[in-house]
C-alpha cells in the first residue's frame, strides 16, 4: 500500500491505487490523441503495402524455385534427346551411304551389256543384201556412277538493288531458299544410237526397220534420211536410222553361270 499526501493547498486528494501501479498512457488515450484521419489512412496503407509485398515475394520465390527445377529437368531431357538424335542421324547417314553404293553396283551391273544386246539385235535383224557402214551413239555418255553431276558450286551473284536475295529477309519477311539439287542415280540412263547403211533392195530396208522395232531391246526406230548413191557402178540405197535402247522385261534376259575349264 502507498499513501499519497497532498501538500499543495486547494488540490484534490488523489485516488488510491488498488494495485499500486499507475499507467500514464493507455491504448484508448493513444487512439483518442490522434485526431487526423489522413494519418490513420497512411499508416494503414503502409501496413497493407508491406503485407502485400511480403506475400508476393514469398509466392514469387516459390515459383522461381519451381521454374528452376523444371529448367533442370528440361536441360537433362534435351541432352538425352540430343544424343539420341545424333545416333539416329549417324545411322541414317550410314544407311544412305550403303543404299547409294548398292545403287551404283546395280547401275553398273544393269548397263554393262547394253551395247552387246544392241549389236546382237542389229546383227540378227539385218536382212540379206544389206550392210552397215556406221553405228554410233547419239546421246551424251552418262557420267560414271557416284560422280557428282551437279557441278562445282558457283559464287553467288550480287542481287540487283530493290530485289531480295534468295534466303534473305526483305521488309521483315523471309524469302524462300532455292531447293537443293537431288542427289540421285539414274539406273537406266537414256541410250540413243544412229545406224548408217546401204541396201540394194528398198524392201530390205523396210524389213530391217520392222525387225529392229520388234526387238525387246530396241525402240523408236525411225528413218532419218534415204538417198540413192552409186557404189562400184551400181545404184544402191543409202539410209540412216535412229533408235533407242529399251529396257527389256525381266523374263527376256536369261543368265547362266560362267564355267571356265581348269587344266
Amino acid at each position: 500500500m502507498m499513501i499519497q499526501i497532498n501538500l499543495l493547498p486547494g488540490a484534490k486528494k488523489g485516488v488510491k491505487s488498488a494495485t499500486g501501479l499507475s499507467l500514464p498512457l493507455s491504448f484508448s488515450a493513444l487512439g483518442s490523441g490522434v485526431r487526423d484521419p489522413w494519418l490513420l489512412a497512411a499508416a494503414a496503407s503502409v501496413v497493407i503495402a508491406v503485407s502485400t509485398v511480403g506475400v508476393l515475394f514469398t509466392a514469387q520465390y516459390a515459383r522461381a524455385g519451381e521454374v528452376g527445377e523444371r529448367l533442370e529437368r528440361a536441360l537433362d531431357d534435351s541432352t538425352r534427346y540430343e544424343q539420341a538424335l545424333s545416333a539416329r542421324k549417324k545411322i541414317a547417314t550410314e544407311r544412305d551411304s550403303v543404299y547409294r553404293q548398292l545403287q551404283i553396283i546395280r547401275t553398273i551391273d544393269d548397263n554393262r551389256y547394253n551395247w552387246a544386246h544392241i549389236l546382237d539385235e542389229v546383227s540378227r535383224a539385218l536382212p540379206a543384201y544389206t550392210w552397215l557402214t556406221a553405228l554410233e551413239q547419239t546421246t551424251k555418255a552418262p557420267s560414271p556412277p557416284g560422280v557428282d553431276s551437279t557441278g562445282a558450286a558457283k559464287p553467288a551473284a550480287k542481287a540487283p538493288a530493290g530485289k531480295p536475295r534468295a534466303g534473305g529477309e526483305v521488309g521483315g519477311k523471309k524469302t524462300a531458299e532455292p531447293a537443293a539439287a537431288a542427289d540421285s542415280i539414274t539406273v537406266h540412263p537414256p541410250l540413243g544410237f544412229r545406224l548408217v547403211g546401204q541396201t540394194v533392195d528398198i524392201q530390205a530396208l523396210t524389213m530391217f526397220m520392222r525387225q529392229l522395232e520388234s526387238s525387246p531391246f530396241i525402240q523408236k526406230v525411225a528413218l532419218s534420211k534415204s538417198e540413192i548413191v552409186i557404189v562400184d557402178g551400181k545404184d544402191v540405197t543409202q539410209f540412216e536410222l535412229t533408235a533407242e535402247y529399251e529396257v527389256p522385261p525381266s523374263g527376256v534376259i536369261k543368265t547362266s553361270p560362267l564355267v571356265v575349264p581348269v587344266r
